[in-house]
């Protein structure tokens, strides 16, 4: 709901007109419907949507009013800073809660008026409208067993305080809940017969399921640990025999079938709707962790919680007393290795509809995200050269891209553009065949990568380790893509 929120915010500071945005107008786009949020939570939604919205604006007089929303009582710092070069929301004292405040009385009265005025507080008839129903409908009991059963609620629920209850309350809602005083009171006799419904529904796991569990649970350890696949190198051959491809590639065509069954990818009109989130959690997740499940040599987490990534920080934090937020990629395929968290894959993802600005926007971010990468593995070991690359994985639409940054024997990185397919959203021979040799070339690379970088990390420690070549963004200018806006060192 918040990620929502913030989005409505950011189109108002990104494309509204420019004397339509002040502290009250963003406050009153945080509502849902009539309803208005904490102030604290409208502060954060704010503040988040301000901080991401500045590093996308590169028009002077917009960034300007947009700042102004947390500082119209500030005097004139948002200016200052900007003409200083430095990132405005670094400034000492640039968040203003004395404007915030005054904006969040102002609608909160005026949408207190206006509720008062054009909804009547029908509340109470409805409340007491529901519990008549309820009663009456408790007087004529259909089920041979719901005689005494009824009999025993209606007592209850005749002696309820119509006054009491709130629409926060089932039971004003004509719903009778189990953890509801109404339902707990109950004779022991009785409150079985309430439950009959819920009690069918279970049923007890089978003593080999729970041997199963059990017996996973006493070797996770072992089944964790990350193994050597012998001659683990690329040579054009599957590190699987054909009976697992077919095992993948089943679990990959489940999750197609769950996407081509969605009623919100069914049309055009319905897809072009969803957001960047709902498609990368609905469809692309689910496609990646279906090729990547059980490896035969360990596991690799695919993370979407937005995480910075370790090897980007490390770069922007090269040489600096001020500690630095590393990016943020889409999503992260990370291998556990005692204390380290390696980062093995990135992957970069638009909305289904995706502009060629975007498309281009997003391969730079990726590149320069795998560069980090490959850099912050080489000040842990040495993988063998022209054999192991940090993988990226670009999706632009509907086309999902492998890429994988490969160093030489000379040490030079090569990228390289492996494959590429179009994510059948809807049922297509072509494409099916195609994304599934994708995902399982992803599969069989990152089973040779793995292999590669355990062993170097048991015979391999760095040697004159060099750090990340990664050209930090020009000072005193915004490098622009449809995600971030860098300025000056603030983000490299």
């Amino acid at each position: 709901m918040s990620c929502l929120v913030t989005a409505k915010v950011e189109k108002l500071l990104l494309e509204g007109p420019l004397d339509a945005i002040c502290s009250a107008t963003v406050i009153y786009q945080t509502m849902n419907r009539n309803d208005l949020l904490p102030y604290e939570e409208v502060i954060k939604i704010v503040e988040s949507a301000v901080k991401s919205s500045l590093k996308r604006i590169r028009d002077f007089q917009r960034k300007e009013s947009v700042m102004e929303v947390l500082t119209e009582v500030g005097g004139c710092r948002p200016r200052r800073a900007m003409l200083l070069g430095t990132n405005p929301l670094d400034v000492e004292g640039f968040c203003s809660p004395l404007a915030m405040k005054s904006g969040y009385k102002s609608i909160l009265g005026l949408n207190k008026i206006k509720n008062k005025e054009s909804t009547p507080d029908t509340t109470e008839e409805e409340i007491k409208k529901n519990i008549e129903m309820l009663n009456e409908k408790l007087k004529h009991p259909l089920g041979d067993d719901d005689g005494p059963l009824y009999s025993a609620l209606k007592k209850t629920v005749e002696n309820i305080v119509l006054s009491d209850l709130t629409w926060r309350d089932p039971v004003a809602n004509m719903v009778l809940s189990d953890n509801s005083y109404i339902v707990t009171g109950l004779h022991r006799k009785l409150k079985p017969i309430f439950m009959e419904p819920c009690n069918k529904m279970k049923c007890t796991p089978p003593k080999l399921v729970v041997k199963k569990c059990e017996d996973f649970l006493e070797n996770f350890e072992v089944l964790s640990t990350h193994k050597i696949v012998e001659n683990a190198k690329h040579d054009n051959k599957w590190k699987e025999d054909d009976s697992d491809l077919l095992k993948i590639t089943g679990r990959i065509l489940d999750v197609l079938g769950e996407i081509w069954s969605s009623p919100i990818y069914a049309t055009s009109t319905s897809r072009n709707k969803q957001s960047e989130g709902t498609y990368i959690t609905d469809v692309i997740v689910p496609l990646l962790r279906a090729s990547l499940a059980n490896l035969p040599n360990g596991y690799i987490c695919t993370s979407i919680a937005e995480r910075q990534s370790i090897a980007s920080k490390i770069r922007k934090n090269k040489g600096i007393d001020r500690e630095r937020i590393g990016k943020k990629p889409d999503i992260m395929g990370i291998m556990k290795q005692d204390t380290n968290d390696i980062e093995l894959i990135y992957v970069e993802s638009s909305r289904i509809t995706c502009s060629e600005k975007k498309k281009d926007d997003y391969d730079v971010k990726l590149w320069r995200e795998m560069i980090d990468g490959t850099s912050a593995i080489n000040a842990l070991c040495r993988p063998a050269g022209n054999e192991f690359g940090v993988v990226g994985i670009q999706i632009a639409g509907l086309d999902m891209r492998l890429n994988v940054l490969v160093k030489d024997l000379g040490g030079i990185p090569r990228y390289f553009h492996l494959d590429h397919a179009e994510i059948p959203i809807s049922p297509h021979l072509t494409n099916t065949k195609s994304l599934i040799r994708v995902l399982l070339n992803l599969r069989n690379v990152m089973i040779v990568n793995k292999s590669l970088i355990t062993q170097a990390l048991l015979e391999n420690p760095p040697r004159n380790t060099s750090q990340s070549t990664t050209v930090s963004t020009p000072d005193n200018s915004m490098y622009y893509n449809s995600n971030s806006v860098y300025y000056n060192s603030n983000n490299n």
